[in-house]
C-alpha cells in the first residue's frame, strides 16, 4: 500500500469517527497526511466517488494550521469541548507526538474527544540513533486508546502510522 493510501485509509477513518476539525502540525514525515487532509480541504475527497454529503457536494474539512504541537492539541480539545464532537491533531514524528501528552491526559480526565494521529518513521529505524525514531506506539500509555474500533468515543485515541521514503509515493 502507498503512503498516500494509507493516509487516506486514516483520515477516512478519523470522519468515520466524526471528525470535522484537524489541527495540523508541518512536517516531513506526515507529509501524505497533510496532502490527504489538502485535498479534503478543498472539496476534492480522494477516497470515492459515493462518499458525499446528502446535498451531493463532497465532504470538506476545517483545517486549523499549527506551529507548535503542544498548543493545536489543547487547541483541539478546547475546540472538541465546545463543539462535543472529536477533534484530530496531526502532527510529524519524533519528539513532536510527545508534546501531545498533556493535553491527552488532560482530555482522558475529562472525557473529551481527541485524536491524536501520529506519522512515524519505519520501525526498522527504531533503536538506530536515526532522527526522529522514538518510541510512538503506546508513547500516551493509559490516557490514550490504541484501537479504533473498541474507542468508546470518550477521551483520547490514537492513531500512529508509519510512512516509509518517499513519503508522497502516487502521482
Amino acid at each position: 500500500m502507498t503512503n498516500l493510501a494509507a493516509a487516506r485509509q486514516v483520515i477516512a477513518l478519523a470522519r468515520d469517527l466524526g471528525v470535522e476539525d484537524f489541527c495540523v502540525c508541518g512536517g516531513s514525515r506526515n507529509a501524505p497526511l497533510i496532502a490527504v487532509l489538502g485535498s479534503l480541504a478543498v472539496g476534492r475527497w480522494p477516497l470515492a466517488e459515493a462518499d458525499s454529503t446528502a446535498n451531493g457536494q463532497r465532504p470538506t474539512a476545517n483545517l486549523f494550521s499549527h506551529v507548535d504541537e503542544r498548543a493545536a492539541a489543547f487547541f483541539a480539545l478546547g475546540r472538541a469541548k465546545l463543539t462535543g464532537r472529536p477533534v484530530a491533531v496531526v502532527t510529524t514524528s519524533g519528539t513532536a507526538a510527545a508534546e501531545l501528552l498533556p493535553a491527552a491526559v488532560e482530555a482522558h480526565y475529562s472525557g473529551v474527544p481527541l485524536i491524536l494521529i501520529t506519522a512515524d518513521r519505519p520501525a526498522r529505524y527504531r533503536g538506530t540513533g536515526a532522527p526522529q525514531a522514538i518510541e510512538q506506539e503506546g508513547i500516551f500509555g493509559v490516557y490514550a486508546a490504541r484501537d479504533a474500533g473498541s474507542w468508546s468515543g470518550v477521551g483520547p485515541l490514537h492513531i500512529n502510522i508509519e510512512f516509509d521514503e518517499p513519503l508522497i509515493d502516487e502521482d
